[in-house]
């Protein structure tokens, strides 16, 4: 295997770069369909709870095809590899998919929607379990791999502040194009005009979609092609023995202690994570009193987090991943604890206190997989196989439980206690508005409570046996006892 790539530890920076780059447009492609694409609908005549239904159906078919997608992924080989030709039939089904539900026809019947949702969100299955496979297998190196994960994620957080751009420069335009409004009327009262374009933002859900469309569709080819001809799939180090069935996979992963660790830890912080998410835009505009400043946040604190990932990833090669996970947990939670005590209407002071916080949101994602990818050395040690499809369908589906469950339990509690989302901020406080309780709540459900949940899942990271050092012996294990395989061959070695 000497000399393949993926068994050297570096696939060098433009090969690395070339594979990340994707992740951009994907991420760009996903990000409108909870954001604009209910509200365009909306104003076309679609009911909004039937939307959320048709979205949490076709959530809960990734059960399905996530592990299907997975293991297909896992035994299938072409000439070019194990994970392209999945990308390859992914992608233009997922710009067809985007054109179809982001241009909609005049008058689209809630079936049109249904239909498009479900296939939006199969071919991104179809593409991104295969490219995070491919990802956990480039190199066999402890540290790289933290490189090239955090790297991908940089491009995934780069795309979230693109297409929280995207939309701000569209509304600028639209407001442009109003009646008596130019540049030095926006700068000369930006303040009270940064509103209006908010509302032109937020009246032409259609319009920004085109935009998004039209830069995915530009862009999502070319980062496809690029990684596809430059990255080469690597030849896989397989130990010869009988093939498992897939009821038997799963058993070896449950035994998988360090993948089961993880997965707990990761899933328990992405709930705690999610909370925030799903009440972001309500603290900012009912208890900041911001919420014409929303936009400008979510590109502050996205822009963090991919700064944030150069020390994280750089902390991680120095100590190790599971302690590097550990101070960011920490750091996290040191920052959000002092949420609850910005007074109102200081905008300034919250979006600093979220700048540190969110300069680790990227490190969440982007360590905890590259450990995964380090566990799943482990399988390959046992089984004789390369399963890196199975254990990330594992991973993507326990991290959208975890999203799912933390949105829906921050929106539930905030609710108990008399939150309402309609009411005017100018009233908080009063008998009109929202009560000091229910704000008290909604301010305890965006900060402490997602920083204690995150702390509750260290314990299980804590004293992780997987070091840098265990890995190399696994991948010397692997090493000594298996043969390589191509990832571009049919061929498989004879069982023992």
């Amino acid at each position: 295997m000497a000399g393949t790539q993926g068994s050297t530890g570096s696939i060098g920076p433009f090969r690395k770069t070339s594979y990340a780059s994707m992740y951009l447009p994907i991420s760009v492609a996903l990000l409108p369909v909870g954001v604009y694409v209910q509200p365009h609908y909306a104003e076309l005549g679609i009911s909004l709870i039937s939307m959320a239904a048709i979205i949490f159906a076709a959530r809960l078919s990734d059960v399905v095809t996530d592990p299907l997608i997975g293991v297909l992924s896992d035994k299938m080989r072409t000439p070019i590899g194990r994970r392209k030709p999945w990308i390859l039939v992914g992608t233009p089904l997922l710009m067809y998919s985007m054109y179809m539900l982001f241009l909609p026809p005049e008058n689209p019947t809630l079936l049109y929607f249904g239909f498009w949702v479900i296939m939006i969100y199969l071919s991104f299955t179809i593409v991104q379990l295969p490219y995070f496979a491919w990802g956990a297998e480039l190199t066999t190196d402890y540290d790289e791999r933290t490189s090239i994960t955090g790297l991908r994620e940089q491009f995934h957080y780069l795309g979230v502040v693109i297409a929280t751009a995207l939309p701000l420069i569209a509304g600028t335009l639209i407001y442009l194009n109003m009646s008596g409004n130019t540049l030095d009327t926006l700068f000369s009262n930006f303040s009270e005009e940064l509103g209006a374009v908010m509302a032109a933002r937020a009246g032409n859900p259609g319009q920004i979609l085109v935009w998004l469309c039209i830069f995915v569709g530009s862009l999502l080819p070319i980062t496809v092609i690029l990684a596809c001809i430059f990255v080469k799939e690597p030849d896989q180090v397989v130990i010869p023995r009988r093939k498992a069935s897939f009821f038997a996979s799963m058993k070896v992963i449950r035994r998988n202690g360090p993948f089961m660790r993880l997965i707990i830890c990761y899933t328990v912080s992405a709930l705690g994570g999610a909370m925030t998410g799903g009440l972001s835009f309500f603290f900012v505009k009912h208890v900041i009193n911001a919420g014409e400043w929303y936009s400008v946040y979510l590109l502050v604190y996205f822009t963090a987090s991919v700064v944030g990932l150069f020390v994280w990833t750089a902390l991680a090669e120095k100590i190790g991943k599971h302690k590097a996970f550990i101070v960011v947990v920490i750091w996290y939670s040191v920052w959000a604890s002092f949420i609850p005590f910005v007074p109102e209407g200081m905008f300034g002071v919250f979006l600093f206190i979220m700048v540190m916080k969110g300069c680790t949101e990227g490190a969440m994602l982007a360590i905890p997989a590259a450990m995964a990818a380090d566990a799943v050395d482990i399988d390959s040690a046992r089984t004789g196989e390369q399963r890196a499809g199975l254990y990330f369908s594992v991973w993507g589906m326990l991290l959208k439980g975890g999203v799912a469950a933390g949105g829906a339990l921050s929106l539930f509690i905030v609710g108990v206690f008399g939150f309402d989302a309609t009411a005017d901020p100018a009233l908080a406080r009063t008998p009109d508005g929202n009560s000091e309780t229910s704000l008290l709540v909604l301010t305890l459900c965006y900060s402490i409570i997602p920083a204690l949940i995150k702390f509750v899942a260290l314990p299980f990271i804590w004293n992780y046996p997987l070091t840098k050092e265990r890995q190399a012996r696994i991948r010397e294990r692997i090493q000594r006892r298996g043969v390589a395989v191509s990832a571009s061959s049919g061929a498989t070695p004879n069982p023992a």
